[in-house]
C-alpha cells in the first residue's frame, strides 16, 4: 500500500525541526503540524495557515516572492 506524502512530511529538514520544537511549546503550532499531517496539497492551506507556519518555522518573508509562497516552494522539498 502506497502512502500519500503529506505537507508535513515534504517540509524541508529546517522547517520541520523548528515546527516541533515550537509544536512543544505553543498548542498554536501543535494545531499548525496537525493541519499540515492532514492536506496533502499546498493549495488547502489558507493564508493564515501559510502565515501562521512562517512564525512557527522562524522565516523571514520578505526573502521570499509570492510565488515561493503562494506555491510553497520555500517551504517543501524538491
Amino acid at each position: 500500500m502506497i502512502k500519500i506524502k503529506t505537507i508535513y512530511d515534504e517540509l524541508k529538514p529546517e522547517y520541520k525541526t523548528e515546527l516541533n520544537a515550537n509544536a512543544r511549546k505553543y498548542s498554536s503550532a501543535k494545531r499548525l503540524k496537525y493541519t499540515l499531517m492532514s492536506k496533502t496539497i499546498w493549495q488547502d492551506l489558507t493564508m493564515s495557515e501559510v502565515s501562521t507556519m512562517t512564525t512557527y518555522c522562524d522565516v523571514l518573508t520578505y526573502k521570499f516572492s509570492a510565488q515561493d509562497i503562494m506555491y510553497g516552494k520555500a517551504f517543501l522539498k524538491d
